[in-house]
């Protein structure tokens, strides 16, 4: 290739149309992992809505530090690590938006620089203000514990109770979640190396297209309406890698919305309106379905 050639770098990618509810071998409903093997260059997603969802995570990390935040002392270093790869992924995959210069990374998309190590800032802090991805830190002490967490965008969260908990003992509140699947995620877990890391997909229906839906009451009050223009699919695109130096496991939560209309109009209905119907009654109160569901399948199937 000569060396005046110019490679045109994509600095966005569209939001993708992910429709995790079609995934899988279809039949009744249960929580399946599905990973994927991921590759690095598709770590982080930098999509249409980058300015207004960045935005949007630092008012709520402005108006509700002790709900979007927590971290263990012994999560520093996990930390540390998981920024700097965040900003060299940023700097090296995006250039036309990120640019390093000095102890600061220079983001154009909002027009600022970010100094990386921030005394003032907790270095998943940092992290977090550069990505739409919700962050979550796990280290070995020494089992696998939920450490540290930077989630501007949880649905159905409590993060501060999720501090220093196993993987076990995060889930609890997930219905039927562990005896579904207990075992294959600690395997998956002891098997989960720096050279490999995986994503994953997950769903569901809410009447509210605003990020933020903590436990804590801080959220906006919803419409309580069902309708094809009331109600959003949301879906979440998770990813997993652990660090090398550390030994620390990133989770990431990347969410998207999209109005059921849409939804209904461009794809077939049957998977979802299948995963409602076999969906026991106790992980649809867990998913907020159990008072719609009626209602949105016939929506669906209409």
């Amino acid at each position: 290739m000569p060396s005046d050639t110019v490679i045109a770098v994509e600095s966005v990618v569209r939001d993708p149309q992910y429709a995790p509810y079609a995934d899988g071998p279809g039949g009744p409903f249960r929580w399946r992992l599905a990973l994927r093997p991921l590759d690095l260059a598709d770590w982080i997603e930098l999509g249409d809505h980058y300015e207004r969802d960045v935005t949007r995570k630092r008012e709520v990390q402005a108006r509700h530090p002790g709900t979007v935040f927590a971290a263990m002392p012994e999560a520093v270093d996990g930390c540390a690590e998981v920024r700097d790869a965040i900003v060299d992924h940023l700097a090296t995959r995006f250039p036309e938006d990120f640019a390093r210069d000095g102890d600061g990374l220079v983001n154009r998309r909002l027009d600022e620089r970010v100094l990386i190590d921030d005394p003032d800032r907790h270095p998943l802090e940092v992290a977090a203000r550069l990505v739409q991805e919700d962050l979550i830190v796990m280290v070995e002490a020494p089992e696998l514990v939920f450490a540290a967490g930077s989630v501007c965008f949880p649905n159905r969260w409590d993060l501060a109770s999720k501090l220093g908990k196993s993987l076990v003992e995060v889930h609890e509140p997930v219905s039927q979640l562990n005896e579904q699947l207990g075992e294959p995620i600690a395997k998956f877990f002891e098997r989960l190396t720096p050279a490999k890391s995986f994503w994953r997909l997950g769903w569901g229906v809410l009447d509210t297209d605003d990020l933020y839906q903590p436990l804590d009451g801080t959220a906006a009050p919803r419409s309580g309406r069902v309708g094809l223009d009331d109600l959003v699919v949301r879906i979440e695109r998770e990813t997993l890698r652990r660090f090398p130096r550390t030994g620390a496991v990133l989770f990431t939560i990347r969410t998207y919305t999209r109005p059921l209309r849409e939804v209904a109009a461009g794809e077939p209905m049957n998977r979802l309106l299948e995963a409602l119907a076999t969906m026991p009654d106790d992980i649809a109160a867990y998913k907020q379905l159990e008072g719609i569901r009626p209602a949105l399948a016939g929506l669906l199937d209409g």
